[in-house]
């Protein structure tokens, strides 16, 4: 039964009821499907209720029925056919661009070309008029991105008038040379600069007036040239070649130039000499010139200067060796040039294991307090120097590594000429101090300037400049088994046992009359006396310290007399012969870092503990220091030395800085010192003898 059958019949709502059950899927899908049927029956919904005129305005419920899918309906093949669609168009934008092969090319072209020729006749023509008209301007939008900085750069030249004239005659010269037909250069005009010959000036005058002004000037106008042109490279008819160089390769090639640096540099010195003329005249023992400008100032202190004889034995701070390359390390050790006496080299390192860093040594001169005249890095800090007095550009540093490296002062390589990395008998653990010492004993390559190192691992070793860097051992130093001490009831105690065989070796000094003598200071507190000849065994010990010793030195003027300090808090004097101290000196409850004779007095040393600076005179007092000078709170005073050419200390600090101390209203020095301290040495051991 069709829907057309239905529907003529006028059957109405008696088929709702039994719409799944009697007329079956094809009629509800074909009343879905097909509403276009049902437009013969017109109902106006205003003549009265609803009426349903077939089975299309029949609403119905769909009820979906459940099937059972079976084992056998799995298996079976089902076929699947995919057709295409209609194409949805989201966006169609035509083209504005046809091809000259498409039909539409020859129509198009004549628009084209109508459209040309309409434009061309705009003026005039009845088809255009003008009129105003009101147009919205779109809202403007700030996009934000993210670029490098854009450096300014403020550039300025001086131009003369005799560059000016050059300039402006440059110019011509070239316009003439571009209206050439051939391009080449006019034979009227000289070159200006040529390659193979020497400046020339295309001032004609000033040629003829003065020859010295004719290449000042030509130099003076490449440098200042207000036409920069690229590098031009021609040749005119003879086949000379023409260079034109720009600015900025003549500034590049001035600032790299050695001459530069060397004027520079005395330039510097200049400025800095004058800044410290007061405090430089102070140290040479000059007369000071006073500055104009401070004249009057200069007057107002005068006063104030006639009470320094009241005052007694001070010291005078004139300047700090320091820069921003020091700053915040530890000054670890000074060493004077032993030929130029206004060089000085000053090594930075840390001395506790948990504090180490990258060690710096700097050469300072005398005639530049304010920055450094060499500068080398080291890997690790450096604990000692020496320079050498044969080869006085050759300076030896011992680092905190056992490294022993020589540097070549002369040199601007920040790299050391020689050093022990590869040296298989290197030290091992921290070279506390190395000494350059002329050996007169011995043959061969045994006599000749020989660099000394002592260090933590026990060895005192001699290096040797061959062809690499050798070492050899001169002493292995071996820790002394004290004596046990009695009990009260008569017995003997226990002795120490011992960890390690070898000795700490600290510090050593040469004995002025013998090469062949010298003494190291260990960390036991002892002193041992050995001899480069015999390495089994010490020649002699001398007892006396209770801590590390840091230092020892020989007098200058008495060659059986030296000094020692030590962590005990103790200056201790020695003489050869004896065994025991002769005086010790003892003034605070600080680790005495560093001790020094003084090289114009036989009386005078000088020594520097973490809080004070201490100046004696075994001549005026033996029981106090006659100077005794505090740093600055917070500050840690490491090491001290006397100026070889000047009344002068120089002091080192935790802080990096080398501070110089001028010496002022010493006592006289008198012609009979050296016997007046011999004296006291002999009435200090006769009373001694004598409680004994």
């Amino acid at each position: 039964m069709s829907q057309n059958s239905i529907y003529q019949t006028g059957t109405t709502s008696f088929a709702a009821p039994f719409r799944r059950s009697i007329f079956g899927t094809s009629i509800t899908q074909s009343g879905r499907s097909t509403p276009e049927s049902f437009t013969d029956v017109i109902i106006d919904s205003h003549e009265g209720p609803d009426i349903v005129t077939g089975l299309g305005d029949v609403q119905t419920r769909r009820e979906e029925v459940a099937e059972t899918v079976t084992e056998a309906d799995l298996d079976k093949i089902h076929e699947i056919t995919l057709s295409e669609t209609n194409t949805f168009w989201l966006l169609d934008m035509n083209g504005v661009c046809v091809s000259i092969e498409s039909d539409d090319a020859t129509e198009v072209k004549t628009r084209n070309d109508q459209y040309k020729q309409l434009c061309l006749a705009r003026e005039g023509n009845d088809r255009y008029m003008d009129r105003g008209m009101q147009s919205f301007n779109e809202a403007l939008k700030n996009k934000e991105i993210q670029t490098s900085k854009v450096a300014m750069i403020d550039e300025e030249s001086t131009a003369c008038t005799w560059d000016m004239y050059d300039t402006y005659q440059d110019l011509e010269n070239k316009q003439k040379d571009e209206a050439l037909p051939g391009g080449g250069v006019s034979s009227e005009t000289p070159p200006q600069h040529v390659e193979s010959g020497e400046p020339q000036n295309s001032n004609k005058q000033q040629q003829t007036t003065g020859g010295s002004m004719t290449d000042a000037g030509s130099k003076t106008s490449m440098l200042t040239s207000i036409a920069e042109s690229s590098v031009d490279l021609s040749e005119n008819a003879k086949g000379t070649t023409l260079r034109r160089v720009t600015t900025s390769t003549v500034d590049d090639t001035v600032l790299q130039s050695e001459s530069l640096k060397k004027n520079l540099f005395v330039m510097e010195r200049v400025v800095t000499l004058n800044i410290f003329q007061p405090k430089q005249a102070a140290y040479r023992g000059l007369p000071i010139i006073l500055d104009i400008d401070r004249e009057t100032a200069a007057e107002e202190e005068s006063p104030s200067n006639m009470n320094l004889t009241q005052i007694g034995p001070n010291l005078d701070r004139l300047w700090a060796f320091s820069c921003n390359l020091t700053k915040g390390r530890n000054v670890s050790c000074i060493a004077w040039n032993k030929t130029n006496h206004d060089l000085l080299a000053v090594g930075y390192g840390q001395f506790g294991f948990s504090e180490q860093k990258g060690g710096l040594v700097c050469c300072w001169s005398l005639k530049n307090p304010e920055y450094p005249e060499r500068v080398f890095h080291c890997e690790a800090g450096v604990t000692s120097m020496d320079f050498s007095a044969n080869n006085p550009n050759l300076l030896a540093i011992g680092l905190y590594d056992g490294t022993v490296a020589i540097y070549n002062v002369r040199s601007t390589k920040d790299e050391p000429a020689l050093d022990s990395y590869e040296s298989k008998a290197k030290h091992s653990s921290p070279v506390w101090e190395l000494k350059w010492i002329e050996k007169d004993r011995g043959s061969g390559d045994e006599k000749g300037e020989m660099l000394i190192s002592i260090s933590t691992d026990g060895r005192v070793s001699q290096w040797q400049i061959r062809k690499g860097f050798e070492c050899a051992d001169l002493m292995k130093l071996k820790r002394v088994v004290t004596k046990s001490r009695k009990n009260k009831d008569g017995r003997e105690g226990k002795s120490e046992a011992l960890i390690s065989r070898h000795a700490s070796g600290l510090c050593f000094d040469f004995s002025p009359k013998d090469s062949n003598i010298y003494l190291a200071g260990t960390e036991d507190g002892l002193i041992h006396k050995c001899s480069c000849s015999y390495n089994e065994q010490y020649l002699d010990s001398y007892h006396g310290h209770t801590g590390p010793v840091n230092r020892i030195e020989w007098s200058p003027f008495l060659p059986d007399v030296f000094l020692s300090c030590s962590n005990d808090w103790s200056i201790r004097l020695w003489q050869n012969d004896h065994l025991q101290p002769v005086l010790n000196f003892f003034s605070s409850t600080k680790s005495v870092m560093d001790v020094c004779w003084s090289p114009t007095s036989a009386s005078v040393f000088g020594c520097v503990n973490e809080g004070a600076i201490e100046i004696w005179d075994l001549d005026q007092n033996t029981l106090d220091p006659i100077i005794v000078s505090v740093p600055a709170p917070g500050v840690k005073l490491s090491c001290l030395t006397f100026a070889i050419n000047s009344d002068c200390i120089l002091v080192g600090d935790s802080e990096g800085q080398v501070s110089v101390f001028q010496l002022r209203c010493m006592p006289s020095v008198a012609k009979d010192q050296t016997e007046k301290l011999s004296r006291l040495i002999e009435q200090t051991l006769a009373s001694q003898l004598s409680k004994h």
